[in-house]
């Protein structure tokens, strides 16, 4: 339950309904797009369990003659790719196109990528009205089809205003996030786990922050710790492996 748990929650771009109505554009604390065309890593690490493993995000947009989108993807400790999503950048904020996770198919490590069913497109809004707003989001993988092996997210964010984060001793201008959230495990009946948490993103640099109370034993908390090229992503691994040019 906990790798399933672990795997889906770190899902850090996270879906919302733009509201037309909205007067407040917070398009600013988003990562910054426009700056990611080569692509880099945002590396985080947990500040409650030092036990536990980095994340790392690769970030990348990607513009064309139609649209611009941008996509992330996460590796694990073993830099083994995990998850992956590609979204569009609209006027008021980031629609999901694509999100897959990967899974272990045997003992032969085959990986396999299950695609998402995205009921919610809207990924993070760029015009909120005030800290009453409310966006929901939801997705779904189907891991096997008989008998029936599903996972639902269910994401209800609400924006929480402005504020500081006190990032590397600067207190960052941020916009705070609170979510509550579901996951419903989907076999023989349901076994749904609903949980709480907390996020920041800092202006001009993207999420820095968030905490998933998940029950009393079980909290991921995690804090940006870099953000770097993928020449030195890859130069961790090998440093991992004892590879050497």
């Amino acid at each position: 339950m906990k790798k399933i748990l672990s795997a889906l929650i770190t899902i850090l771009l996270l879906g919302c309904d733009p509201d037309p109505k909205s007067d407040t554009n917070i398009s600013a604390y988003y990562f910054p797009v426009k700056d990611l065309k080569e692509g880099m890593v945002y590396e985080y690490q947990s500040l409650n369990d030092e036990n536990a493993p980095p994340e790392y995000w690769y970030h990348k947009s990607i513009e064309t003659d139609s649209a611009f989108y941008f996509t992330g993807t996460y590796y694990d400790e073993q830099f083994v790719v995990r998850q992956f999503f590609r979204a569009e950048i609209v006027g008021n904020g980031v629609l999901w196109q694509d999100q897959f996770i990967t899974a272990f198919k045997d003992s032969t490590r085959a990986q396999s990528q299950i695609h998402a069913e995205i009921k919610h497109a809207n990924a993070f809004p760029f015009e909120v009205k005030d800290s009453t707003s409310a966006y929901l989001m939801q997705l779904k993988w189907v891991m096997q089809e008989k008998p029936l092996s599903a996972t639902t997210l269910t994401r209800n964010r609400r924006y929480a205003g402005k504020t500081t984060y006190n990032y590397n001793g600067e207190d960052l201008p941020c916009v705070e996030f609170r979510l509550v959230e579901e996951m419903d495990n989907e076999e023989v009946g349901h076994l749904i786990k609903e949980y709480t948490g907390i996020e920041y993103y800092a202006k001009g640099i993207g999420l820095v922050y968030y905490k998933k109370q998940i029950d009393d034993n079980f909290v991921l908390e995690y804090e940006l710790k870099g953000i770097y090229t993928m020449d030195k992503l890859e130069d961790k691994f090998n440093a991992t492996i004892g590879y050497n040019d």
